[in-house]
């Protein structure tokens, strides 16, 4: 089989290259949180050494947690039927399988947004529909934010962004979110996050260390970010070492008994209320 090499220079967008693999190593278990198909015939196809990252254990149960909550959620918000028309986008999408994975897709539009180097090689390895698409550009700019809106005047829009926020300084993603807010009142933006302790520790990170990215925004108490835009509401957050708990054996065990720890990690939900004119 001839694999694909990847033209991928970015080096945030490299490390949509852990999740990946996690999703493959997951896949692959009997006792699986999260079963990903497309992740293992996307590792055997993709021409990248993947062997640099080792085995990453604690990267891999994290990383199924987390797809298995974020797939939740986009389920969910497409079961309110609240419109015609959902509309879900992934932020930094990297190689990600959401569409394939959630069984009511076809019920909604997806949008996959993430660099051109990495739209290029998703277009590449993925079967094209009118109902998960893509578009080449960065989460700091906002023509892709005007166009969704032109698209979907009576849209209702989830944003997910997943490995992508910790990666940039606090001001960079305090302007994705104002932006979102701005654009799409009523909309609902969920990310993951680390804490601070932890983007201060990613090169000691057991995958992000292989790499040449650093985290650099941590997050220390959600509600912080509310105060970023009239509105905005925190609705959910979420910290990965709560569930399966016997997957993250003592390693779990001791980032449980430690609060810095044990909230190093998880996912924050924000909902934007309609503003009066």
């Amino acid at each position: 089989m001839n694999k694909i090499k990847p033209e991928i220079k970015d080096n945030i967008a490299e490390t949509l290259f852990i999740p990946l693999l996690s999703r493959a190593y997951e896949s692959r278990r009997k006792d699986a949180i999260l079963k990903d198909p497309m992740a293992c015939e996307l590792v055997e196809k993709i021409d990248y050494d993947f062997a640099k990252f080792g085995k990453i254990t604690m990267s891999t149960t994290g990383t199924a947690i987390r797809l298995r909550h974020f797939d939740r959620l986009v389920q969910r918000f497409i079961d309110r039927k609240v419109t015609e028309d959902p509309v879900v986008v992934s932020i930094g999408c990297g190689l990600d399988s959401r569409f394939q994975r959630v069984s009511n897709h076809n019920q909604a539009t997806f949008y996959e947004l993430d660099l051109p180097e990495v739209i290029n090689l998703r277009e590449k390895l993925f079967p094209a529909s009118a109902k998960d698409l893509t578009i080449k550009g960065s989460m700091l700019e906002t023509d892709w934010m005007d166009m969704l809106r032109q698209k979907h005047p009576h849209g209702r829009f989830l944003f997910l962004a997943e490995g992508v926020m910790m990666y940039f300084n606090e001001e960079q993603v305090k302007s994705v979110i104002q932006n979102l807010a701005q654009c799409f009142p009523g909309c609902e933006i969920y990310f993951d996050f680390v804490n601070k302790w932890a983007a201060r520790n990613s090169d000691k990170h057991e995958s992000v260390k292989r790499t040449k990215a650093r985290f650099h925004f941590g997050l220390n108490d959600p509600h912080t970010i509310e105060q970023w835009f009239p509105k905005l509401k925190l609705i959910e957050r979420f910290y990965f070492i709560s569930e399966e708990k016997k997957r993250w054996g003592l390693p779990g065990l001791i980032m449980w008994l430690i609060p810095a720890l044990h909230k190093s990690f998880g996912i924050v939900g924000y909902k934007v209320g309609e503003i009066s004119k």
